[in-house]
């Protein structure tokens, strides 16, 4: 696997999103039953602005302050690793937390209530992962692990000490982490990178790192999973289900 190194980059190389509610209704189709330009509502009744007047000229505020708006406002490249992410480019990264907690769980006691086991293959066989099965979560990891199977070995050697649920806040914040909700899984945690072993600040400037291959990145992403490797703030491990950034609804074509 190759270790890259961050260079300028301008964001004109990626798509941009169109930022468009419909991108909601679109990916979560049992889920969401509406959304404009004023408020997403969920099939169960429960709505949400749209936007939000939280401050967000900052790249603190918009990562500490997203609303639905700014969730969708960096388009998320389903390519390859070739150029590294540009400057705080992390689609994904910008998370409006309600909408996590209206879908998977308000809280840890509601989320525990929707997960499932399913069993993940190894190299040596099988191991048993808890994930959501809200937005069939479960059965789309449980696909994700057959097709990574049937990798090389060179390849699958990455999918090892793969790590799902687990309730807790984001390192150095206050934010729930997306393995709160039963969506997300690290893989190869020893041998994989994440920019925080390089610098702590959110704004510093930082090198691009990675060895986690792209022919398992687009098993996930083929099924509605983005990576944390295309992040400038990389975390070459992780992968979580959002589905709004994939959409193809959600895709302006490059003028």
């Amino acid at each position: 696997m190759r270790t890259l190194t961050l260079f300028a980059s301008s964001a004109l190389l990626f798509t941009h999103l169109l930022a468009n509610p419909q991108c909601y209704v679109d990916a979560y189709p049992t889920l969401v039953a509406s959304g404009n330009k004023d408020t997403l509502v969920l099939k169960n009744g429960v709505t949400f602005p749209y936007r939000t007047n939280t401050p967000k000229s900052t790249w603190d505020e918009k990562i500490n302050n997203s609303d639905l708006e700014t969730q969708l406002s960096q388009s998320y490249d389903a390519g390859g690793f070739d150029t590294p992410p540009p400057y705080l480019f992390d689609p994904g990264r910008l998370r409006y937390q309600p909408f996590f907690q209206a879908v998977y769980g308000k809280d840890k006691k509601t989320i525990e209530k929707n997960l499932v086991t399913i069993e993940w293959p190894t190299l040596k066989g099988k191991t048993k992962l808890q994930v959501s099965k809200v937005a069939d979560v479960n059965k789309k990891l449980y696909a994700i692990g057959q097709e990574i199977a049937h990798l090389p070995k060179a390849d699958r050697i990455w999918a090892e000490g793969a790590a799902t649920y687990c309730y807790r806040v984001i390192k150095d914040t206050d934010r729930l982490s997306m393995h709160s909700y039963g969506i997300a899984i690290d893989l190869a945690p020893n041998t994989t990178q994440y920019w925080k072993d390089e610098a702590a600040s959110e704004t510093a400037h930082i090198g691009y790192k990675n060895t986690m291959p792209l022919s398992i990145v687009r098993i996930f992403e083929k099924h509605g999973f983005i990576w944390g490797g295309r992040w400038y703030h990389y975390d070459t491990m992780h992968f979580e289900y959002r589905p709004e950034l994939l959409a193809s609804s959600c895709k302006e074509t490059p003028k």
